[in-house]
């Protein structure tokens, strides 16, 4: 006799697996255990058995970031469910792809106080790009699996690409019996691709102009070359988030700037003033850059998004498209570049911010964060997937990281700009093949400290470094570090936040290798070490004196910015 359950799970994970999805997160459960027996059972996809839902959550969408292809999530009815929604919010701000597959009592058992059963109807509320709560496999009007399949990998892969969560309620008995005789194994089918951008007449904005690109994130492979095209052609320097790829790799970098964080917080803007702005992507981590753009809407911006979001509403002309696509038809569309002094003033004040920068760096003692991040940057191994957790670290990066031939990929959660499961989304890049290391703070760390067990579990070649300076470094940068706006002693405890956790114990503890550094040197050979296995790397600075390096970094610039 045939299972309904097994027989619709079995022939969904093909269906998938013919879509070209080739990895899936699985928690345990009762309900769910149909999911996982037609997954188990597919041989193309890898599953990655994870305890903690909210782990395997963030798993799936570093996972997902890394290889460009969607990644199920599959978990139980109940609470479970519910571990899933920061990762399916970050999924959705980010562009990822993800499939939540979501195991649920049948109508008949909800809301009428059954065990482990609450409202999963749109559980996460307007997050997914689609959502399905669909029948029991066993009732008459149940969907066919490969037409679900379709509807599922063109929502999550279309534009703009993102998470949808397909609610599968299970009558019971879930697995008795046999998966039934199907009739096809679903040929291949694709996936939806982005439609071109509406043709604009934008070549005049933007022909001999005095202009810069500034190229947000992106998950785009392509995007790097594309908008160094678009550089070529126009000769403006690009402006490049660290996790738009732009400033690391072997493509061309002779006009990209790599201390834009730096430059934009000495005014370099206003004294190398744009006649327009090409915007590529979302809204860069650099607080003072993002905050130009916001208070110069009178210079003319393009901006081209996926989801037609201006996070600053300053931008002329909004593009819902694919920024690469955008940037490959402006390089096509452009005439002329711009004068032939603009593109060499930036690059001559982005030396003198590097110069300026290590300088001041090189004077300070070391272990410092400014100086980790860029000894991170300079040591990985190449094709290294590197993640950099919000906060600081990301901030540094941008700040310090510079630019380099190195092809590494920076991967953050800065969708929703969170610290929680960056240890998780690191492991996930590491389940792609390539080298792997995280960046995090304690903070990050500590709210992740269970992702340590699933490394442990895993055994995946991850480094995790975890600079630990005993609380919330970034907010001592904020006014309420000031003792006249804030007591200090409320400002340390509710703030400051200092923990005492010693990571390298809790590493060991669980059976994870671990390294307290406390030398550039050290740090550089271990990470530039080939590593087979979870590591953990753990740095101790000191909040106070990063506050006074930063802002000793910061003056050396612009004075010698105003230098003749």
């Amino acid at each position: 006799m045939s299972n309904h359950n097994l027989t619709f799970s079995t022939a969904l994970a093909v269906a998938l697996a013919d879509h070209g999805v080739t990895d899936a997160c699985i928690s345990p459960g009762s309900r769910n255990t149909p999911l996982i027996a037609g997954f188990a059972a597919e041989t193309r996809i890898t599953k990655w058995p994870i305890l903690d839902e909210r782990s395997a959550g963030f798993f799936g969408v570093g996972a997902a970031r890394a290889t460009g292809n969607p990644v199920v999530l599959i978990c139980t009815s109940g609470t479970a469910a519910t571990e899933y929604h920061a990762a399916v919010v970050e999924a959705r701000q980010d562009y990822v792809p993800l499939i939540v597959l979501t195991a649920d009592r049948p109508p008949e058992l909800r809301g009428i106080g059954a065990p482990q059963s609450i409202d999963q109807v749109s559980l996460y509320g307007s997050s997914p790009l689609l959502f399905r709560d669909i029948p029991p496999p066993d009732d008459d009007i149940a969907p066919e699996p490969r037409t679900l399949a379709d509807e599922i990998v063109g929502a999550a892969c279309g534009l703009p690409r993102g998470p949808v969560h397909i609610n599968l309620p299970f009558r019971e008995p879930l697995l008795t019996g046999e998966v039934a005789a199907h009739p096809d194994r679903f040929g291949p089918s694709g996936t939806a691709q982005p439609a071109a951008p509406q043709q604009k007449d934008l070549a005049d904005a933007i022909t001999s102009k005095k202009g810069i690109i500034v190229a947000g994130r992106s998950n785009e492979r392509e995007f790097p070359e594309t908008v160094a095209q678009l550089a070529a052609t126009t000769g403006f320097p690009i402006l490049g988030d660290p996790l738009s790829g732009i400033r690391h790799g072997r493509h061309a970098r002779d006009l990209v700037v790599g201390h834009g964080d730096l430059l934009a917080a000495a005014g370099i803007l206003d004294t190398l003033r744009p006649e327009v702005v090409v915007r590529l992507g979302p809204i860069p981590t650099s607080k003072p850059l993002w905050q130009w753009l916001e208070s110069h809407p009178d210079v003319p911006q393009i901006l081209a998004e996926a989801s037609g979001h201006d996070a600053t509403g300053s931008a002329a002309v909004t593009i819902t498209a694919s920024p690469s696509v955008v940037a490959a038809s402006l390089a096509a569309q452009a005439g002329g570049s711009a004068p032939s002094d603009w593109a060499p003033s930036w690059r001559h004040a982005d030396l003198i911010a590097e110069n300026a920068a290590r300088r001041e760096l090189d004077r300070a003692p070391f272990p410092n964060e400014p100086a980790i991040a860029r000894t991170v940057i300079d040591s990985c191994p190449p094709q290294t997937a590197l993640t950099v957790a919000s906060s600081m670290p990301i901030r540094d990066i941008d700040s310090f990281g510079g630019t380099t031939s190195q092809p590494i990929d920076i991967y953050g959660n800065r969708g929703t700009n969170g610290i929680d499961g960056l240890v998780s989304a690191a492991l996930g890049t590491a389940a792609s093949g390539c080298p792997a290391v995280a960046l995090v703070g304690d903070v990050s760390m500590f709210h992740d400290l269970n992702a340590l067990g699933t490394m442990a579990q895993l055994a995946l070649p991850l480094t995790v470094v975890v600079v630990n300076n005993n609380g919330g470094g970034i907010f001592h940068f904020l006014p309420h570090a000031d003792p006249t706006v804030m007591d200090p002693a409320t400002f340390e405890t509710y703030l400051g936040t200092p923990h005492g956790t010693d990571f390298v114990a809790v590493a060991e503890a669980l059976g994870i290798e671990a390294h307290r550094v406390e030398t550039r040197e050290r740090l550089a050979s271990l990470l530039s070490e080939p590593e087979t296995g979870p590591r953990l790397i753990e740095i101790r600075t000191d909040r106070g004196r990063n506050v006074e390096l930063h802002r000793s970094v910061a003056a050396a610039v612009g004075e010698a910015l105003r230098q003749p």
